[in-house]
């Protein structure tokens, strides 16, 4: 227990003790005068102090309100009581003051019940609603006793005589009334009894008690005159075995309590204590290391590593702060190995990017293979073409033929080039713009013009087109002039950009036959020395 319900314990320790003593030395006559009023003050400053401590130590919140409820009934009695015997002389008023006796008489055995009830229970733990029913019996006899006067189905009185509670006879109603007191009181010595069985300290204590009290009873109704003279008032005996036996409970653990600290950090093994806001250090379990004050203050901000072990957290409490320790060896070799992987899979990710940028390289170099193979494949007879044109170019002697030679070369290489950059294109997407082949087409007669061939192309810039489809007329003109070359005066290329198509008309002036190009176009036609070809092409997302 703690140093301050030691204090509420001794306290009443003595208080029992001066009260017990009053009412014997009292019956003995010792001192000259009544002791009746200091043992009523006595006994509620025993009651009082005791609900008192109830509400310090209990933690149900239900168990401690019927507790303080049992005490502050106790005082109530012994105040109207004190009331009764020492400071009113009118009959009446006396009557009704013994009327009132029995509020606490009922309500004493009901919460009683009701803390038996929650014995043994978690902290949280809140009593059935249907207990609540137990209320309305307690409530109508409590009215039926008050209203005595009114019907005396309760007390009964002679006729012609002062109504008192020295000559009265007993109703039907009485014993209804003492049947309820009955029936709650054993209620509650019975549930305790049982829960008293699953203590696991002190057990013997309610019983004992318990047992203590129904003896007294027993005696004192035997008319027993020792029990009377040491006993003394029946009611102050069984209120106090009612406070007894709840205290008990306590004692035994059935009632839960927020005592007990030391015991509990003195054998714990968690590293924790308790200091006040001097940082002084008040509870202090066995194994907790000696903390110095800066050291405190640090851990009030924030966690701090004792070692690298030991971690000391803080948390404020009502006057001060609790420090503990937490044990971080899990989490430092878990730490350590999250490390560990680290590096290791930084090496990993290393060798992985090493690993993908060489893919890479090699993917990248399979593609421009992949693409030099294709350019080679569809431009092999313009390579073949351009070998023959080098080789008849180191033979020649005569500088002018050694100069159409190298025009020539220069026409097919453009050709060549300007192929690849749309095999290139067509890889990447479907659809490229006209001025793709605008460019193409210009780049092919400024080398035709080196041969004396006047050119003229005239292509609008704007329009999709697909990429095949650009290649298509380009290998058309390559095949074109390849077959014309050697007598070609005179090229023009004109494009007319329609709703969903592309019209291109190519006329090449020469005396070589073009004939063989019929097939391959829309439409072919021939005058005057002067070739017409139609070739119509569809807009990307156009009908051709």
């Amino acid at each position: 227990m703690t140093k301050q319900n030691q204090r509420t314990g001794v306290l009443v320790a003595v208080l029992i003790v001066c009260a017990i003593s009053a009412r014997v030395l009292g019956k003995f006559d010792v001192f000259p005068v009544p002791l009746g009023l200091v043992r009523t003050i006595l006994y509620i400053s025993l009651y009082i102090g005791w609900g008192l401590s109830v509400s310090h130590r209990i933690l149900q919140t239900q168990v401690r309100r019927y507790m303080v409820g049992v005490s502050c009934l106790t005082v109530f009695w012994f105040v109207i009581r004190s009331i009764k015997y020492f400071f009113v002389v009118a009959p009446d008023a006396i009557r009704h003051l013994w009327y009132w006796y029995y509020c606490p008489m009922l309500f004493i055995p009901l919460l009683s019940v009701f803390v038996s009830m929650s014995l043994g229970k978690p902290e949280s733990y809140h009593l059935p609603k249907w207990t609540r029913l137990l209320y309305l019996p307690t409530l109508f006899f409590l009215l039926l006793v008050l209203t005595n006067d009114l019907h005396q189905l309760v007390f009964s009185f002679p006729t012609g005589t002062v109504r008192s509670d020295t000559d009265n006879g007993y109703e039907y109603g009485y014993y209804f009334v003492i049947g309820w007191e009955i029936i709650c009181a054993l209620a509650a010595f019975v549930i305790m009894l049982i829960k008293c069985r699953l203590a696991q300290r002190r057990k013997y204590l309610p019983a004992l008690l318990l047992s203590c009290s129904i003896l007294y009873a027993f005696i004192y109704a035997s008319g027993a005159r020792w029990m009377q003279v040491i006993g003394g008032d029946i009611t102050a005996v069984q209120c106090l075995m009612f406070t007894a036996i709840l205290e008990s409970c306590i004692q035994c653990g059935l009632i839960q309590t927020n005592t007990g600290y030391d015991e509990l950090f003195k054998a714990g093994t968690f590293g924790a204590q308790i200091a006040d806001h001097d940082h002084k250090v008040r509870y202090a379990s066995a194994n907790s290391p000696v903390l110095s004050e800066q050291i405190m203050c640090t851990a009030e901000a924030g966690a701090v590593n004792l070692d690298k072990h030991t971690l000391l957290k803080s948390y404020p409490i009502e006057g001060g702060h609790v420090y503990w320790q937490e044990d971080i060896t899990d989490i430092t070799i878990l730490l350590k190995k999250l490390e560990e992987n680290k590096e290791t899979i930084a090496e990993s990710n290393h060798l992985e990017q090493e690993n993908y940028r060489i893919k890479l390289e090699i993917h990248t170099l399979r593609e421009k293979n992949r693409l030099y193979d294709l350019l080679q494949e569809e431009t092999a007879h313009q390579i073949d073409l351009l070998n023959d044109l080098f080789y008849l170019y180191d033979e020649e002697e005569n500088p002018e033929k050694r100069r159409s030679l190298l025009a020539k070369i220069t026409v097919i290489g453009a050709y060549i080039k300007r192929r690849g950059n749309l095999i290139f294109i067509r890889e990447k997407t479907e659809t490229i713009d006209t001025t793709e082949l605008a460019l193409c087409m210009e780049e092919s007669f400024s080398n035709l013009k080196l041969m004396g061939v006047e050119c003229e192309a005239d292509i609008p810039k704007g329009s999709k087109i697909f990429t095949q489809d650009t290649i298509l007329v380009y290998d058309f003109f390559e095949k074109v002039m390849e077959t014309a070359i050697d007598d070609m005066s005179f090229v023009w290329l004109k494009a007319r950009i329609l709703a969903d198509s592309i019209i291109l008309r190519l006329e090449v002036e020469c005396e070589s036959s073009l004939a063989d190009f019929r097939d391959t176009c829309e439409s072919c036609s021939f005058e005057d020395g002067v070739w017409r070809f139609i070739l119509r092409i569809g807009k990307a997302g156009g009908q051709t």
